[in-house]
Parts: structure tokens; sequence; C-alpha cells
């Protein structure tokens, strides 16, 4: 979104993106922002940029060695973080930030000041994307996305794997009408966290959050991106957390479960019965409280480096 951003305020502008993953996840529009795309290991990203221009790097939420050499503007997005792994941010040799953006509202998360090496530090607001209205679908049942990513490591995926069996299979048994289950599965995902109650699986692209909005009820991680499109549309929610290094995703649930639907804890007795009402409900929420988005802000500081 930030891309799109800095698009918006220069179409000229060229604007290339390095990753350790392909790109499968971008939607068209998303990819165009991008006049170059280069895949790298993180070791090796540095030599990587410092042979790609001279305008800001930015950063997300991402530990790169050696970038702190570039004569370059370095920009850092930095997602909500524990406050113990704020530090393993900084810039080596005490190089500062030159810019630290935090995509949230101030008064949700800020880095701790005296943690973070950065000459100016920015909250933004919730980043997000717009997810433009679905017409009501015509099927018979209701139907249940469950979300799963990349799953995390393999031990993790089979783990959430087997919470998400005994959910749906409970719910199945609990609920007096019949519904459908569907598995967006991301391209990390391993074969172990396939689920086996799912009635089909499917790789959404870089559309997931048009298939959310398709949805009468959803169960997800709870990853940055998940969170906010789903906060977005209003649907009706189940966010399982999967352990990070970094993303504290239990606490994301916890928080975003209470507004949407429901943080699971791991009494899955108690999620099996929220997943039973949801249902019944007809799967329409209500929520709505992200505000704009904050990329355009994004774009306009970074732009700074640019004149």
């Amino acid at each position: 979104m930030i891309a799109h951003g800095l698009k918006h305020l220069n179409q000229g502008l060229s604007i290339g993106l390095i990753t350790n993953a392909e790109v499968k996840g971008l939607e068209a529009s998303d990819r165009d922002c991008f006049q170059v795309v280069h895949l790298a290991e993180r070791i090796g990203m540095a030599k990587t940029l410092s042979s790609a221009g001279d305008g800001p790097v930015v950063v997300d939420t991402a530990i790169i060695p050696g970038i702190e050499k570039l004569d370059r503007p370095l920009v850092l997005v930095l997602r909500e973080t524990s406050n113990g792994e704020v530090s393993r941010f900084n810039l080596p040799k005490g190089r500062p930030w030159d810019l630290v953006l935090i995509p949230n509202p101030t008064e949700h998360w800020l880095p701790d000041h005296t943690k973070l090496s950065a000459l100016r530090i920015e909250a933004l607001g919730w980043v997000y994307r717009d997810t433009p209205p679905i017409p009501p679908s015509e099927r018979s049942h209701p139907l249940v996305l469950v979300a799963t990513g990349g799953g995390g490591t393999p031990e993790t995926a089979l783990l959430l794997k087997q919470s998400l069996e005994s959910i749906i299979l409970r719910a199945r048994r609990l609920s007096p009408q019949r519904f459908t289950v569907k598995q967006a599965v991301g391209p990390r995902l391993p074969q172990s966290g396939l689920l086996e109650a799912a009635d089909g699986h499917f790789d959404p692209g870089g559309n997931l959050n048009r298939h959310f909005a398709d949805a009468d009820v959803v169960i997800s991680t709870a990853g940055y991106n998940s969170v906010l499109e789903l906060a977005s549309i209003g649907r009706p929610t189940m966010f399982i957390p999967i352990p990070r290094k970094i993303d504290d995703q239990a606490k994301r649930a916890r928080l975003w479960g209470a507004r949407l639907g429901h943080g699971f804890d791991g009494d899955l007795e108690k999620a099996a019965l929220w997943l039973t009402r949801a249902i019944g409900e007809d799967g329409k929420g209500s929520w709505r409280g992200l505000g704009p988005s904050g990329h355009q802000k994004a774009a306009k500081l970074i732009g700074q480096f640019l004149q």
C-alpha cells in the first residue's frame, strides 16, 4: 500500500522490490508498482541495494545485515513488536534510522524511544487495502473460510491443523445446520497443514481479502495484514495465533478477537461454541473502526527524501 501511495505522488517514480520469497501473493496492481523485483536472501540484500540507485531504502519489519553501510536514507516500517525485541532493529555502528514509521495509531502502540535509535518516529494509523463490495453469494449453506497462510514452521502448521480439525468437527456436531469449510492455502504451507475437515482447498493468490468478504465466517491466523483486512470489512472472525519470533500474534488475537468475534486461547470447546453461534447468526459483522489507511501519510514522509 505504501508503494501505491508513492506512485500516487509521483507516477514516474521507479520503485524496486527485494524479497526472499516469490511474490505470488501480490495482486497484479500491487506487482505493477515495482519496476524491478529482486529475489535474494537477507544476507545478500545489502549488496543488491548497493547497485540499485540512490533513493531511500524502506525496510518492512526486518533485519538486513550490512544495510547500515549504504549511503542512502534508511526507513524502517516497524509493526507492533514486543518491547524486549525492539532493540534488535537498531542499526550497527551507532547509525540511527533516518525515519521509523509505525503502521498503527499512536494510542495503540509506539516503540520505547530509549531502545530504538532513530532521527524521527512517526505513527501512521492503520495501513491496509480497501476491499470492494462483494455481491451476496447464492449458496445453500454458510461458508466458513479458514486462512492459515504459510502456517509457520512444519511443527506449528501441524499443531494449527490439529486445533482447527477439532474445532470444526465439534462445531459440525453442535450446529443444527450444515456449513461448508474451505481452506485458503498459502504457497509456503506444508502438506501437513492441509485440513482433512475442509470441503475444499484453494490458493487465493493476491485476492484473499475478496475471499474474506465473500465468506460468512472466517477463521484466520493473526497476521497484521489479515487482521486489518478482516476489520475493514467487519467479517465475524476467530483469530488463532501462531508463534512468531518478533510478531506477538497472541496479543493481536486477544485484541481483535474481542472486536470481531473470538480470540482463540487454547479452549477448543469455547472456540467450537463460538463458531456454531457465528454460523447461526448468518455471518453479518458490523464492526468498523480503522479510520483512513495511513499509506498516503507514509508516502509523503518517504517522499521527503526524494526532493
